[in-house]
């Protein structure tokens, strides 16, 4: 995936890397209508390599898999759910190339000790 996306600074802000890998839509709202639309512009690629990423990212983090489980509980189906994850990593992958950082697990502290 990284071969795909290149240098960052390609990228004004991590929605437009997000449009890039196909995890967002554009809006396509007018008046009183609201709606989207996918965007024409998307690298099939990247974007197959990260629906593939994220489902995998899904089943090994346990707080992904409840964001998972929140957006399917929604009525989202299996692919909007994934999508919906997938812009949440698109915000982390952004900052991590931006920042030249390695990824880092986060656990929730636990408040109540």
């Amino acid at each position: 995936m990284a071969g795909e996306i290149g240098t960052i600074d390609r990228f004004a802000s991590e929605r437009s890397l997000a449009l890039y890998l196909g995890m967002a839509n554009l809006d396509n709202s007018s008046g009183k209508f609201r709606g989207s639309k996918a965007p024409k512009h998307v690298n099939t690629r990247a974007k197959g390599a990260m629906m593939a990423a994220v489902d995998k990212h899904r089943k090994c983090v346990p707080e992904s898999q409840g964001y998972y489980e929140k957006k399917r509980i929604e009525g989202k189906s299996h692919n909007q759910a994934i999508r919906a994850l997938g812009r949440q990593l698109c915000r982390i992958i952004f900052r991590m190339l931006k920042q030249n950082r390695a990824y880092e697990m986060r656990t929730k502290i636990n408040e109540n000790t």
